[in-house]
């Protein structure tokens, strides 16, 4: 995945109001990030198929008033106030937003398919939702195709996130809902 900081108006850091204002585009994904315009490529097909898949397993499992939403633009606090997790649950009644706020995220998943996005998922996205109080956060790694991996942060008493080493397989979970998501079926072709 191509990412790149793109220059923000008249060389300065863009504003949340210049931002909201920037003309719908949707051949490429725009965030703010540390203040500049960050712009990243669509998904390619490994990653995409990864959001679609966890989709599913998740939508299956979920509360009937929750639901999963691929790369829906968030609302955050600090100084990357929009972000577009590649998966985020929320409240399903959310039709009426132009994006979802922090505070209504129960989960948020970024899918990690190269050194750089793996850096910034990590790393940077981890302190911003930590930041902003979300209180679980998933990396799921598609570096080693073979391996798909998933790592779970949880938000502690700290405002800081407790780390659980990555997993593969099967996964079962019971926070923020009772969960089983097979990593292993978020890749390769489909087979019927």
């Amino acid at each position: 995945m191509t990412v790149e900081m793109a220059p923000s108006p008249r060389g300065r850091p863009i504003t949340v109001a210049e931002f909201d204002a920037l003309p719908t585009d949707t051949s490429q994904r725009y965030e703010i990030e540390n203040g500049l315009l960050l712009v990243n490529a669509r998904p390619a097909p490994p990653h995409s198929r990864a959001i679609k898949r966890l989709l599913m397993q998740l939508d299956s499992q979920l509360p009937e008033q929750w639901e999963a939403f691929a790369e829906i633009e968030a609302e955050l606090n600090g100084r990357s106030p929009r972000r577009v997790p590649d998966v985020v649950v929320g409240p399903a009644d959310i039709d009426d937003q132009l994006r979802i706020r922090s505070d209504q995220i129960a989960l948020a998943v970024e899918v990690a398919s190269s050194g750089e996005s793996a850096v910034r998922d990590y790393s940077i996205k981890a302190g911003e939702y930590a930041a902003n109080r979300i209180a679980h956060y998933w990396v799921i790694d598609l570096i080693d195709i073979e391996s798909v991996g998933l790592t779970i942060y949880t938000l502690d008493d700290t405002g800081g996130y407790r780390i659980t080493p990555r997993a593969t397989g099967t996964v079962h979970m019971s926070e923020p809902f009772p969960l089983t998501i097979d990593l292993s079926a978020l890749t390769g072709r489909r087979t019927t």
